[in-house]
């Protein structure tokens, strides 16, 4: 990773896209009851914008105009894996300059997680689960890739990093094994869904630009049946669409 102070401050806000914020560790929130999605702005100062928001994630995606995106350049190498079972999902953090391109901007992979069900849903249908995979530019603005995952045929990139879960709160760094983060990715990447939104847990920050990728990857009904053992239901309901403007291509 590089050690530029745009990286240094946005890294531990984009691990809140799946977990707490390394600010927010004493603050303990989670998917139900007391401390779930109805009660996070009240939680914390700092998680302020999960109540105030106006372009909060998720919400029902339903696109308003057709235009030509620009294209979206996965420029993805194999990484050591490394997966983190964070308490809130199970997220791959990646190493190296992987990096993912669109409109002229560089944005440098992360980590990818999972949540299930799908937290959006594109006009009223959820899937069993979704891919994010978390992009940061050097001025620290926030880039994510959505992957809508349908029960099918297994994935073998998703199996090795289902056989590394560690216990909660721990990190398992596999050695001399490696993740591929383009196996994570369909097998055409063209159409997409372009539209600005926020971080779907605390602190709920918002400018985030979201790609919502059009065609699907699966995974078998063995491999989202064991997602689900250890988290089911690490989404947060639909948030209001606010009149924000959902692009096709």
């Amino acid at each position: 990773m590089r050690q530029g102070s745009a990286f240094n401050l946005v890294f531990p806000l984009c691990l809140a896209l799946s977990g707490p914020a390394l600010a927010e560790d004493k603050v303990h929130w989670s998917y139900e009851g007391h401390n779930g999605p109805e009660h996070w702005a009240g939680l914390s100062d700092k998680f302020a914008m999960c109540g105030e928001g106006r372009l909060q994630s998720p919400f029902d995606i339903v696109p308003d105009i057709a235009a030509l995106l620009p294209e979206l350049t996965f420029d993805y190498a194999p990484a050591p894996l490394s997966v983190l079972n964070n308490g809130h999902t199970i997220q791959v953090n990646y190493s190296g300059e992987s990096a993912l391109e669109v409109g002229g901007a560089r944005y440098r992979l992360l980590q990818f997680h999972f949540h299930s069900p799908s937290e959006y849903s594109i006009a009223r249908q959820f899937f069993p689960m979704v891919a994010h995979l978390v992009h940061a530019a050097e001025d620290g603005t926030l880039a994510v890739v959505g992957v809508m995952i349908s029960e099918g045929d297994a994935n073998s990139e998703i199996a090795k990093i289902w056989d590394a879960i560690p216990a909660s709160g721990e990190t398992n760094t596999v050695a001399g094994a490696t993740v591929d983060a383009s196996a994570i990715l369909p097998g055409s990447t063209e159409r997409y869904l372009r539209f600005m939104g926020s971080l779907t847990t605390p602190p709920c920050s918002e400018g985030v630009h979201w790609h919502m990728l059009s065609e699907p990857i699966t995974m078998s009904a063995e491999q989202i049946a064991a997602f689900r053992a250890i988290y089911d239901g690490n989404a947060r309901p639909i948030q209001d669409e606010n009149n924000r403007l959902v692009v096709a291509n």
